[in-house]
C-alpha cells in the first residue's frame, strides 16, 4: 500500500462560514492527489459546517471526514493523529486557510532534508481577508538544518501549531500527543517538548498560514465562567511547559533556551491579567502557587516583550493584594 507524504489535520467546530475556503485552500496548494490526505474531525458541530464538508468530499475523495461528540480541539487533532497515514503531518484550523502552492516546495524541503520539523511564516487576518495592521507573522529569513536548541536560541517560541511540519514517526516515536485536559495553549506545551528535543528543524522564509482573528472565536468569548476555565488552562499550559523545561535541563546539565521560559512567563502574564479584568485574582494566584511558579520572572526581550512598561506591571503583579484592588477598580469603571 503506497501511503501519502502528507496529513492534513482539520479540527471542526461551528465554522460553517469559513471551512469551505479552508478546504479549498488545502486542495490548491499543488500536490498530487496520492501525496496528501485530510483528515477533517467534526467536535460535535451544531451549525451546518458538517453538511459543508460531506459536499466537498464528494467532489475531493483525499477529503475524510471524522465525528465525535464534543471533546475540544485537543482531543480532534489527537484522534486525526491517531489515524493519520501521511509521513508529516501539517494542522489547519477551519476558520483559517492557506496561501494557495505554497506546499509542495515546503514539502520537498522536508522531506528531502529528513527533517523534524520544519517551521514557516504566517499573516493575521481579519474575517473579510484584510491584513491587520498588528500583523507581525515571525517574519524569518530561511535557516539551513539545526537542532531543536539551535533554533530557539535565534527564534522566538511562537505558539502556534499550524505553523509548523511535522515528522509523524518523531511525534509517535515519543508517544506525544495534545492535551485534552487544556482549553487553550495546548500548543504551546506541545511545541516545546517537539522543538527541545528536536534533531534536525529549519526556517523557511515562506508565508504560508493565514490566521483569521474572529470576535466570535472561542478565543474571544468573554463571558465569566469560560473566561475563567481559559485562564486556568493558560496556568496549566505554563506548569507543563516548566516541567519540560526541568526535564531537559536534567537530562542533559544545560540551562533551557530563554525563549521556552519567555512562553512560560507569557502565559502566567496573561493569565494574571485577565485575572484582574474577571475578579478571580486569588484563584488564579493560587493556582499559579501550587504550580510552584510564583513569583515569576518578569516576561522580556526572549518573548518580544521589551521596557519598562512591563518591568511595572510585573511589579504590580508580584503584589497581589495591590492586583486585587486595581481588579476591583478596574470592574467598577468597566460597569
Amino acid at each position: 500500500m503506497t501511503f501519502p507524504l502528507l496529513t492534513y489535520i482539520v479540527p471542526l467546530y461551528n465554522t460553517e462560514a469559513y471551512v469551505q475556503r479552508c478546504l479549498q485552500s488545502i486542495v490548491d496548494q499543488g500536490l498530487e492527489d496520492d501525496q496528501y490526505e485530510v483528515l477533517v474531525v467534526d467536535d460535535g458541530s451544531t451549525d451546518g459546517s458538517k453538511a459543508v464538508v460531506e459536499a466537498f468530499i464528494g467532489e475531493h475523495p483525499q477529503v475524510r471526514l471524522l465525528t465525535q461528540a464534543n471533546a475540544g480541539v485537543s482531543a480532534a487533532r489527537n484522534r486525526a493523529i491517531d489515524q493519520a497515514r501521511g509521513k508529516y503531518l501539517q494542522f489547519v484550523d477551519s476558520d483559517d486557510h492557506l496561501e494557495s502552492g505554497m506546499m509542495k516546495r515546503l514539502l520537498n524541503r522536508v522531506v528531502d532534508d529528513e527533517l523534524d520539523v520544519l517551521v514557516f511564516n504566517y499573516k493575521n487576518l481579519d474575517s473579510d481577508g484584510n491584513l491587520l495592521a498588528s500583523h507581525r507573522g515571525d517574519n524569518y529569513p530561511s535557516t539551513g538544518n539545526l537542532t531543536g536548541v539551535e533554533y530557539l536560541k535565534s527564534h522566538v517560541m511562537t505558539p502556534y501549531i499550524w505553523r509548523f511540519l511535522v515528522n509523524r514517526d518523531y511525534l509517535n516515536g515519543n508517544q506525544w500527543r495534545f492535551d485534552q485536559s487544556l482549553i487553550v495553549c495546548e500548543d504551546g506545551e506541545l511545541i516545546a517538548r517537539l522543538l527541545l528535543n528536536a534533531s534536525r528543524v529549519a526556517h523557511d522564509e515562506a508565508t504560508v498560514y493565514c490566521y483569521v482573528k474572529r470576535g466570535d472565536s472561542a478565543m474571544h468569548n468573554t463571558d465569566i465562567t469560560h473566561l475563567k476555565r481559559r485562564i486556568l488552562s493558560q496556568v496549566d499550559s505554563a506548569a507543563s511547559i516548566n516541567e519540560t523545561i526541568r526535564s531537559y535541563e536534567v537530562a542533559t546539565g544545560e540551562t533551557s533556551p530563554a525563549s521556552v521560559s519567555g512562553l512560560r512567563n507569557v502565559y502566567l502574564y496573561f493569565a494574571m491579567t485577565k485575572a484582574m479584568t474577571c475578579g478571580c485574582v486569588d484563584d488564579i494566584l493560587e493556582r499559579i502557587r501550587q504550580a510552584g511558579l510564583y513569583p515569576f520572572p518578569c516576561v522580556g526581550p526572549e518573548a518580544c516583550y521589551h521596557g519598562a512598561k512591563w518591568k511595572l506591571i510585573h511589579f504590580l503583579m508580584m503584589r497581589p493584594r495591590l492586583w486585587k484592588l486595581m481588579s476591583g477598580i478596574y470592574r467598577k469603571i468597566r460597569k
